[in-house]
């Protein structure tokens, strides 16, 4: 089996704790959210955490399957979904706005939150190295931002749930629909496994990740701690609330 790791802090419980032997037995591929999905479509990967919005297009397209209900949302602020720049939604007004290339899903999520919620029309997207005012900035790049000096930022998951009242998915674990049953059931309480450890202790996941990154371990552990990695009925109101709104946002953009 392939399967996919994401070398981001927040992705750190699902791997932490993962046994070695079991390692051994698959291959593990690491790329960004992004290269992620567009393994899965290309047929070269087989289960991953992937970005929401290419994990809804896999599971919607038939190939893919959830795997167990797990995955990372945030309610409230999440620290790592940062539009670093703005003070609010009236900073995008005109701007243009240099996005991550490395998720689909924050870009839309930033897209349904000016649009559906501001009625924000007059921004534009451009690339990272493009000139911009603002920045959409994800994961370890956005934790770094928030844990060093402060500056106008606007978090993407507290907007979401101030609007929505909802926890936001960022990401969601899927598998290949044809692999064997016996297959993705110990790949699911494998996973589950190594979560479950790892939430139990977070000190040991952010003492490495802090080695990793550089990062504070004491910034890091805040930060974990305030994920929910396993999905339960409020989360997947909130997916479900966003692939409305996502439906919306697709007709206004045509």
């Amino acid at each position: 089996m392939r399967f996919g790791a994401i070398p981001f802090v927040n992705m750190a419980p699902h791997y932490r704790f993962l046994g070695e032997s079991w390692l051994r037995q698959h291959e593990v591929v690491t790329g960004s959210p992004r290269r992620l999905g567009e393994l899965a479509r290309e047929g070269r990967l087989d289960a991953a955490p992937f970005s929401y919005v290419d994990a809804l297009g896999l599971v919607e397209g038939g190939d893919f399957e959830w795997l167990d209900a797990l995955g990372v949302a945030g309610f409230g602020p999440i620290r790592s979904i940062l539009l670093d720049g703005a003070a609010s939604d009236g900073d995008a007004r005109g701007a243009a706005i240099a996005v991550s290339p490395h998720t689909a899903t924050t870009v839309r999520l930033l897209e349904v939150w000016l649009r559906q919620r501001h009625g924000v029309l007059d921004y534009r997207l451009v690339p990272p190295d493009g000139a911009a005012s603002l920045r959409l900035v994800i994961g370890d790049e956005a934790l770094h931002l928030h844990l060093g000096p402060p500056a106008p930022r606007v978090d993407l998951s507290a907007e979401w749930t101030a609007w929505t009242g909802l926890p936001f998915v960022f990401a969601r674990w899927a598998v290949r629909r044809s692999l064997p049953d016996r297959e993705k059931r110990l790949l699911a309480l494998s996973i589950r496994s190594a979560l479950d450890l790892a939430l139990g202790d977070l000190g040991e996941v952010a003492r490495s990740e802090a080695d990793r990154t550089g990062l504070a371990q004491d910034g890091i552990l805040g930060y974990l701690r305030g994920i929910r990695f396993k999905l339960g009925p409020e989360e997947l109101a909130g997916a479900a609330e966003f692939g409305r709104r996502l439906a919306g946002l697709g007709a206004a953009r045509t």
